[in-house]
């Protein structure tokens, strides 16, 4: 995991527990899970970036992420491997540099063309079985933390990551 350099992550049911809430209105809510916004913490104090992808294109999603500073993030993505190469031939960035996150069938077409995929422990079976990591964590529980905590360890970086965190003025 080395050669890592973005992170990239799914929405629904990694960030989320998969579970669309809806108001008298109809309109869909997401709960979050803070955890996951340490996760982001750590990525920043390393400088990985952070590039969020997700099929659904939802205003909630956009304020989670705005609140966290995660600039770059895609939704209303049908498929996300165009979207990724793009992103990625605009930031100098090989897929095999890239490590993602995903936790079902919209995300299969990523399983073996970037360098490190991972899942939450709740994910649809076959992303599961294809994964270079299943976490111990499930989708909305923390798992885009456990995401990164794994992608810094095997990048040497945790331990310098958290004693920076846990020692910022």
């Amino acid at each position: 995991m080395k050669n890592i350099k973005l992170l990239v992550s799914d929405v629904d049911g990694v960030w989320t527990d998969g579970a669309f809430y809806y108001n008298e209105n109809g309109d869909s809510m997401r709960k979050f899970n803070t955890k996951d916004s340490y996760g982001v913490s750590l990525a920043t104090i390393v400088g990985l970036p952070i590039l969020i992808l997700s099929g659904e294109d939802n205003l909630f999603v956009r304020k989670r992420m705005e609140k966290l500073g995660i600039q770059d993030v895609v939704l209303g993505v049908e498929d996300k491997l165009p979207a990724l190469r793009q992103y990625c031939d605009s930031s100098n960035i090989s897929l095999s540099e890239v490590a993602y996150i995903g936790d079902d069938m919209n995300d299969l077409n990523l399983v073996d063309k970037v360098g490190f995929f991972a899942c939450p422990c709740d994910a649809y079976y076959g992303i599961k079985n294809l994964s270079n990591l299943v976490l111990t964590t499930g989708g909305g529980m923390g798992a885009f933390r456990e995401f990164v905590e794994e992608v810094l360890d095997g990048k040497g970086l945790l331990e310098d990551a958290y004693y920076t965190y846990n020692n910022r003025k």
